[in-house]
């Protein structure tokens, strides 16, 4: 899978750009704010339908314009086009190969894994950012979770609506029991996936966290959905077994949701650890720890989605050589040299040993124009 041609209108700081990738490594050099990042910006658009670093979809349009286009050709079993129209005053409009869709059908025709120096986030943010991650990633192989997510969000919503009118109100509570089955069987297949998906990528980031350690250290993710109290403890994750969870806690809240107008159990609270040698990588671990164990959490994506849907996904590196001592830059190289299309800025060529430049494609980036090394 790998990302053929991208063609950009508005968008940022290019008025108009056109680009043919190498479907192996691709290396934008510059210097910092000229544009770089913006490639990898608008690539990931093209498979997450959002931006990894726009808070509003209106900050890409480049100024003084109403509308964005950015539109790629890419190949996976067959090629296909992919468009998001970004609008100052209208939704954004996705399309597949010409065809308006929406986005529960426009993320996964194409994968990417995006790497930057801001993936701490993993392990410092919040569990909120952790939940992304997991929503995104999980969504990009599997069409049936991105369809429950959607389903949970809005039985969420419906329940939340209504607590806050037997709150506030004094409404009948009965009314609630409907609501309270779907969010139970929605949220409890959503656990499931959730806890399947930890398990196997925590089995490769180990696998990737050791060459990256040269074994020194020892790597596991722990998934903690949010009925789990003693995360040490050994859980079981069949759908049964977490409907069970759910439908305990849910009775065991129900009055004390009754007066504060939301609903306080489910997925919406889970979360996930880091550890390193079996302690707290948050708590616990250096910032060159938690960097390369994120650093293999994103390796194992690759692997994991390729187990998934047959294909590896396109990486996205933005800026993270400098970050990387010459051990972890060689080991990433080495690794994706031969396996996927890779896609990497940097402000320094110097970074990259000379076998992997000689097969690359290489670009210069300054004030927005883009021009291919020869």
């Amino acid at each position: 899978m790998y990302i053929k041609q991208l063609r950009l209108s508005n968008f940022r700081n290019y008025k108009t750009l056109t680009l043919d990738f190498n479907p192996k490594v691709n290396v934008f050099v510059g210097n910092n704010a000229q544009g770089k990042s913006n490639i990898l910006e608008a690539v990931y658009l093209l498979a997450a339908a959002r931006s990894f670093r726009a808070a509003k979809d209106g900050d890409m349009i480049q100024s003084g314009q109403d509308y964005s286009l950015i539109s790629g050709d890419v190949v996976t079993e067959a090629t296909h086009n992919l468009e998001v129209v970004l609008q100052k005053n209208a939704p954004k409009v996705l399309r597949v190969d010409k065809k308006e869709t929406q986005q529960k059908q426009f993320v996964g025709v194409f994968n990417v894994v995006l790497f930057t120096p801001d993936d701490l986030y993993l392990i410092k943010g919040s569990p909120g950012d952790r939940r992304r991650f997991l929503d995104l990633e999980i969504s990009q192989v599997d069409a049936g979770y991105r369809s429950l997510l959607l389903d949970y969000q809005k039985v969420l919503q419906h329940r939340n609506s209504l607590l806050k009118t037997i709150a506030f109100e004094q409404k009948d509570p009965g009314m609630l029991e409907i609501w309270d089955q779907q969010l139970i069987e929605i949220g409890s297949r959503l656990i499931v996936k959730r806890a399947e998906m930890i398990h196997k990528l925590g089995l490769l980031s180990r696998l990737m966290h050791r060459g990256l350690s040269n074994g020194s250290e020892e790597l596991m993710l722990r998934y903690i959905p949010f009925f789990v109290s003693n995360p040490e403890e050994e859980n079981e994750y069949s759908y049964q077994a977490v409907k069970s969870r759910f439908t305990e806690a849910l009775l065991s809240t129900k009055s004390l949701e009754y007066k504060r107008g939301y609903t306080l159990v489910g997925p919406q609270r889970d979360d996930f650890q880091f550890l390193i040698n079996r302690l707290d990588a948050k708590i616990y671990g250096s910032q060159g720890q938690q960097r390369t164990a994120v650093l293999a959490c994103r390796l194992a994506e690759l692997e994991y989605m390729k187990s998934e849907t047959g294909s590896y996904p396109a990486i996205l590196l933005d800026d993270v050589m400098s970050e990387l001592d010459q051990l972890r830059r060689h080991f990433l190289l080495e690794l994706l040299h031969k396996k996927v299309q890779t896609i990497i800025t940097t402000t320094n060529i110097a970074d990259f040993e000379q076998k992997i430049t000689e097969d690359a494609a290489v670009y210069h980036v300054k004030a927005g124009q883009v021009q291919e090394r020869r």
